[in-house]
């Protein structure tokens, strides 16, 4: 008995050590990753933006959510708690995301418990025109690892100009940025990265806040991506450092015309890093 318990607590000892050294190694991949985003954040501020010039809609959007002399947001992290569908089930998660606005980039590190005991670590990014998707269990069994692939670059850009919504100068005209005009409650915001251009349809209520973003992005199913209909649905606004955000979302992917949500959740906490005003 006393051979088969120094067994079982060998193995319980090594299986502890491999999911420290696993959390571990996780953490750093996820650090090393976070302080590439740090390169980039003396860029110039863009021109003086002339929100007269801007679809009626966009216009009358950023008077809403922005104050007088709002400084450029360069940088962001944001923390989550959410749900996520799979296999199924609405799992819960959490996240803290880091991003940078100029050039666009971001770090999505969450956990998802897909069920008692058994945590998945996920790290989704986009960085300097590349994508990025690693899925590990404990951070140590992989499940999902994937990069810079056209669709994984297109659909990672895809993400940061809808979540852009949570740091609305990101979306602001300039080099990268294009509103195109559809009617008086909606535009077309389009956004380029390098060789990356991707656009979402911005649908505004009568309170001026976004309410729905939509486009066609690329979604992996076996291994293989098609091109689905992609959807955010946003509400409560509440201001953050005199921001105006939305602070609960729910994105759906719309198959054959039904509506398929996957991640449901709100904004915990969110923090800005400044350029000076010029």
């Amino acid at each position: 008995m006393r051979i088969v318990l120094g067994i079982v607590a060998m193995i319980v000892g090594a299986c502890t050590a491999t999911l420290i050294a696993g959390s571990a190694s996780w953490n750093r991949a996820t650090g090393a990753a976070k302080e590439q985003l740090a390169v980039s954040l003396s860029a110039p501020a863009p021109d003086a933006v002339k929100l007269d010039q801007l679809p009626p809609p966009v216009s009358r959007y950023f008077r809403k959510v922005l104050p007088d002399r709002q400084p450029m947001i360069r940088s962001a992290i944001a923390t989550q708690e959410a749900e996520f569908f799979i296999n199924g089930a609405w799992r819960p998660l959490t996240a803290t995301q880091h991003f940078r606005t100029s050039p666009p980039a971001f770090v999505w590190d969450a956990r998802i418990e897909m069920a008692p005991l058994m945590t998945a670590f996920v790290r989704d990014s986009y960085i300097d025109g590349r994508g990025g998707m690693r899925a590990a269990m404990f951070g140590v069994l992989t499940l999902a690892n994937q990069s810079d692939t056209r669709e994984l670059n297109l659909g990672a850009l895809q993400r940061f100009l809808g979540e852009a919504i949570w740091m609305p100068t990101a979306l602001l005209p300039s080099d990268r940025i294009a509103w195109t005009p559809r009617d008086d409650r909606s535009a077309l915001a389009t956004l380029t990265d390098g060789p990356n251009s991707v656009s979402l349809l911005f649908e505004f209520g009568e309170d001026g806040m976004v309410k729905t973003l939509s486009g066609d992005r690329f979604k992996e199913a076996s291994g293989t991506y098609s091109l689905q209909t992609w959807q955010i649905q946003c509400d409560e606004p509440r201001e953050r450092e005199r921001v105006l955000i939305p602070m609960h979302c729910e994105v759906a992917w719309m198959t054959n015309g039904v509506r398929e949500p996957y991640w449901r959740g709100r904004i915990t906490s969110m923090t800005y890093g400044y350029d000076l005003i010029k």
